[in-house]
């Protein structure tokens, strides 16, 4: 009798999780984070940024609904797009379009490339290319090489990854216009003193070490002699999906990159190091072959980011 009665609580506790596991997927959480670092200029103390990550083709009700009008609720100021709105079966821009289509339309709104856009290529940032296009139409802007947020006279400076041989946009053939408007970015970047920077890059840099290809990467191809591989205050990413599986207490079981268990730094939420702040979003699309498509633990979300002064 014991035994009979074991087994049905296992059945009804297996019962429950698989429930559990298809609601959560269906839906999507607001993660609200606030960074605080003493360097913000004091007009951007309270500044909002909303991040939307890793789609992956994925529909949230018809035409986007669900998350179409849970972004409606949100109060923020700024949106940055960061990377994979395609997944590797299914290319469809459909579901981004949805997305786009429904956007309120009165914010600044711009977008980087995942690996799993256009092969990270610079084509994604010309006229013609269906990327560039598709949010063209919608009024989002590449985010590429960075842009200067103003506010009365401060500033930050948003940037996109340095190291685009490894993580972003990258491609041979480069366009003599985005050529030319990435040598007039960074001429007006290094002629300020000191500028507060926000790294917008799809895949997280390893903020408590520097990987040794990078290292190579920056020192050889780069010509790059100083310490610090980290060339920001703040950084938003995406990539991971916050691990996908993850189990209580353990966390996330694997994460591109970063292989199995790898801990929640450089993986998922905030994490400062050495007066660097870092946040990943899980995202809200699902990775690996059909049979694993679903996360455990890991609800969908999008970003709400609060910057704070000291």
């Amino acid at each position: 009798m014991k035994r009979i009665k074991l087994v049905w609580i296992v059945i009804g506790a297996l019962i429950i999780f698989i429930l559990g596991t298809i609601w959560s997927n269906s839906h999507v959480t607001v993660d609200k984070v606030t960074l605080t670092h003493n360097r913000l200029p004091a007009a951007f103390d309270n500044y909002k940024i909303l991040q939307i990550s890793d789609l992956q083709g994925k529909e949230f009700g018809s035409n986007q609904k669900r998350l179409v009008n849970l972004i409606k609720k949100q109060q923020y100021d700024l949106v940055v797009f960061t990377g994979d709105y395609i997944s590797e079966e299914q290319e469809d821009l459909q579901p981004l379009e949805n997305l786009l289509k429904g956007m309120p339309k009165n914010k600044e709104m711009y977008y980087i490339l995942g690996d799993k856009d256009a092969d990270n290529s610079t084509a994604a940032l010309k006229k013609g290319d269906r990327f560039y296009d598709l949010f063209t139409k919608y009024n989002v802007k590449p985010l590429y090489p960075g842009m200067e947020i103003k506010k009365g006279k401060e500033s930050i400076w948003l940037k996109t990854n340095p190291y685009v041989g490894l993580n972003e946009v990258g491609g041979s053939e480069i366009s003599s216009q985005l050529i030319q408007e990435k040598e007039e970015f960074e001429a007006q970047y290094k002629e300020q003193q000191d500028p507060f920077t926000i790294e917008i890059s799809h895949r997280p840099t390893e903020i408590d070490s520097e990987n040794p290809d990078l290292h190579d990467y920056r020192t050889t191809t780069l010509n790059d002699t100083g310490e610090e591989w980290r060339h920001w205050d703040v950084s938003l990413n995406g990539h991971t999906l916050g691990g996908q599986f993850r189990l209580p207490l353990l966390g996330p079981l694997y994460a591109p990159n970063f292989g199995l268990f790898p801990g929640k730094v450089n993986v998922t939420g905030v994490h400062t190091i050495d007066n660097h702040t870092q946040y990943v979003n899980n995202g809200l699309g699902v990775s690996g072959p059909l049979f694993m498509k679903f996360r455990v633990f890991n609800t969908p979300s999008i970003g709400l980011i609060t910057l704070k002064t000291k």
